[in-house]
């Protein structure tokens, strides 16, 4: 292991640990002071809860306005293109419908 790799900074407490990808195991469970098959004991536990926290992240409640997905353009194209695809045919059916009742009414007309 280079020189490098077995560089760690460190905070007060080994919270700061770098590398962690590169570091054998036996020096992350020495600079975490712990025990691979006890683990932590009861004080040691309290004395990190007290001095970290608890191991989650801190959630902040965002609110998205109702169109949230809307803001994305490829979203937008796609509802187009949807939009067209129902509609075309909708238009050129409405449309021979139409070109069909005049066609009816000309010839009820030239009778």
């Amino acid at each position: 292991m280079s020189n490098w790799h077995q560089h760690v900074s460190l905070k007060k407490g080994g919270a700061g640990m770098s590398n962690w990808h590169s570091m054998e195991v036996d020096q992350v469970l020495k600079e975490l002071n712990t025990d691979p098959y006890r683990g932590l004991s009861h004080e040691e536990v309290r004395s990190r809860l007290e001095k970290y926290g608890y191991n989650e992240l801190k959630r902040e409640e965002q609110r998205q306005p109702p169109f949230w997905s809307l803001s994305n353009i490829l979203i937008i194209i796609l509802l187009l293109a949807a939009l067209f695809s129902v509609l075309v045919p909708l238009i050129f059916r409405v449309s021979i419908r139409v070109s069909e009742i005049f066609k009816h009414q000309e010839m009820a007309l030239n009778i």
